[in-house]
């Protein structure tokens, strides 16, 4: 393997553990929810975490065989990377364990989904600032995109599980 940088090899890595962490999280809590718009958009979450493993892995594929040209990643600051990646790691841990020992209610799981999102949504952000090589970078800031809508979604779901009144009369306008 020719002088490929550890640094966004390691980046890749942590990419597809989060995305593995969080499918996970998602699926645990889908089998949790007891609504069913929630539940439908767990599963759907999870859906997307397993989509974006797949082409996180084929772009590490590509830079480990070489194929993707003069790969150099710059060594900027990998600190409050580690330590963003750290902190989503224990967050999804503990929110796994916090779902089985108790009944987390509905609008809790999306509370911990909205956190998530907004962790991972920061890393891929952080991750195309760090990355040099066009691809990737544009790579990572489409997960980014992706980390952020589904935030937005849980956000509105959220609001709706909280006062589900509010939420149909404010989607009317």
């Amino acid at each position: 393997m020719a002088n490929i940088p550890e640094n966004l090899e390691d980046i890749l890595k942590k990419s597809i553990q989060l995305e593995e962490e969080g499918k996970k999280f998602y699926l645990e809590s889908a089998k949790k929810i007891k609504n069913s718009l929630g539940k439908r958009m767990l599963e759907r979450l999870a859906a997307d975490e397993v989509h974006h493993i797949e082409r996180i892995k084929e772009i590490y594929e590509a830079i480990t065989d070489d194929k993707v040209e003069n790969f150099v990643v710059s060594d900027a600051n990998p600190v409050s990377f580690d330590d963003i990646f750290n902190r989503m790691k224990e967050q999804l841990q503990d929110a796994v364990e916090e779902m089985s020992e108790t009944g987390v209610d509905d609008a809790e799981m999306i509370e911990m989904a909205l956190e998530l999102e907004h962790h991972g949504h920061f890393f891929y952000a952080e991750a195309a600032k760090k990355v040099k090589g066009k691809k990737v970078k544009q790579f990572y800031e489409m997960l980014a995109e992706e980390e952020k809508a589904h935030y937005d979604v849980l956000r509105k779901t959220h609001s709706f599980l909280e006062d589900p009144g509010l939420f149909f009369s404010m989607a009317h306008h």
